[in-house]
């Protein structure tokens, strides 16, 4: 990754992939989201995910712009670390946008697409830019179908 900022500075941000039980909890309605933070900047708490009223509306993207313990939620199931992204400083929110920027249109219900398929997709999408590697994409992905998995039912 090459450097934007004159002085080639960057912030490190860390990233935890967050999953909470389905309805029913099988493992392909399990929702997951990404949340970022920063430990140089303690103010900088950043969560996407897609989300949508029920099983008819369409998907939605939500940000959320503070600091939320997650795994207080009654349906918080697992997490797991999604590792670290060296950004150039002044550009922390950069790797969020991508995440964001996932499109949701269209997405509809007998399709098989869901929340699990945007974080996925965004991660793709931050390797494509240049902020991580195919075997970090790879790890990552790992670990969160051995979470989506754990426990589900059927």
């Amino acid at each position: 990754m090459s450097s934007s900022h004159p002085d080639g500075s960057y912030t490190k941000l860390y990233l935890t992939i967050f999953v909470f039980r389905g309805q029913p909890d099988v493992y392909y309605k399990r929702h997951v989201l990404i949340y970022f933070r920063s430990a140089e900047d303690p103010e900088f708490h950043e969560t996407v995910h897609a989300i949508r009223d029920d099983e008819e509306s369409p998907w939605r993207v939500d940000r959320v712009h503070k600091k939320t313990d997650w795994d207080m939620s009654a349906s918080y199931l697992y997490h797991c670390d999604g590792g670290a992204l060296l950004v150039p400083k002044g550009q922390e929110m950069a790797p969020v946008d991508i995440m964001a920027s996932i499109s949701v249109e269209h997405r509809e219900a007998d399709s098989g697409w869901n929340c699990q398929n945007f974080l996925l997709e965004g991660l793709k999408e931050l390797v494509a830019a240049g902020y991580q590697e195919q075997e970090w994409y790879n790890a990552v992905e790992d670990a969160l179908m051995d979470l989506l998995l754990d426990g589900a039912v059927g």
